[in-house]
Parts: structure tokens; sequence; C-alpha cells
């Protein structure tokens, strides 16, 4: 395969995985059973609970650094986790006037269940392949995961590629 094929076909292949991941979830049965589980709540949760694991107390700074996004962002996306009833705010340990986020207990268990569901998924998308073909695409995409954090892409040569793209 040409570089520019192998290359299209990866960004092909993982738009088409990110698509997976990005779906809203199928409504909840617990509140309103009409607003959907967004895999944004499931993130926010992720990363709660993730940094609750390395730092004392879990900010809305933590998250966003976290997730690598805005803390405007951020603070939304938390707000709206906190508002699905899967994050809550709690006194802080250390500053009476700051708060700490943690999950709640529905949050751990949809996280928890999320994770065990998207995981067999992945097994039975891979259960005819070998055990080596697995232990080798689990090393390439952790080193691809870790080489796009290591070197983030451009975001203001996009921009600036978009712009170019509109002028004609």
């Amino acid at each position: 395969m040409q570089q520019a094929t192998t290359g299209t076909a990866i960004d092909v292949a993982l738009f088409r995985l990110r698509r997976m991941w990005a779906r809203p979830l199928r409504p909840r049965k617990v509140g309103d059973p009409a607003r959907p589980i967004q895999m944004s709540n499931v993130m926010v949760v992720g990363a709660v609970s993730r940094l609750e694991r390395e730092c004392s107390e879990v900010t809305v700074g933590g998250v966003a650094e976290h997730m690598d996004v805005d803390p405007s962002t951020a603070s939304r996306l938390v707000n709206d986790a906190i508002a699905a009833g899967f994050v809550e705010r709690a006194a802080s340990n250390v500053d009476a006037r700051r708060v700490r986020l943690v999950p709640s207990e529905a949050g751990r268990r949809v996280l928890d269940a999320v994770t065990r569901h998207r995981r067999g998924y992945l097994d039975s998308l891979m259960a005819d392949w070998s055990q080596d073909d697995r232990e080798t695409f689990a090393r390439l995409i952790t080193r691809l995961a870790e080489a796009s954090v290591a070197s983030p892409a451009d975001l203001a040569r996009l921009d600036e590629v978009i712009a170019e793209a509109l002028e004609g």
C-alpha cells in the first residue's frame, strides 16, 4: 500500500471509529426519559473518576486539562453531567470557598456499564483475531495515541486551511 493510500485508510478508519463512541446513548429510565445520556456525560464521569485517583480534589480546570478542552467547554460539560445526575459538587477538604467534583453513584454505575459494554463490543469485533494480532494492534494504537498527545494537531493551522478553502 502506498503512503498516501495508507494515510487515507487510517484517516477513514479512525473517523469511523470516532463515530462509534460519539453517538448518544439510549434514553435513561430515571429522571427525564426523553433525554438521552450523552457520551460527553460519560467522558466527564470518566475524567472525574480518573482524576480523583490522581489528585486530592477534582476541579473544572482539572477536567478541562484532562479532556484537552477549553475551561469554558469543560464548565459546560461538567454542568451538563451534574444536571444529568452523574457528577456532584462536594465541599472542598482544602478550602471552604471551593468545591470539588465527585462522580455520583449513578455516574459510577453508568461509567462501569459503558466501559464493560465497550470492551465487550471490542472483544466481539476482534473475536477471530489471533492473540498476536490483538497485541500488535494494542501496541500500535497505543503508540499512535501517545504520539497524538506528545504532538497535538496544530488547530491554528487547521483554521488557516479552512479559511483558505473558503476563499476558493
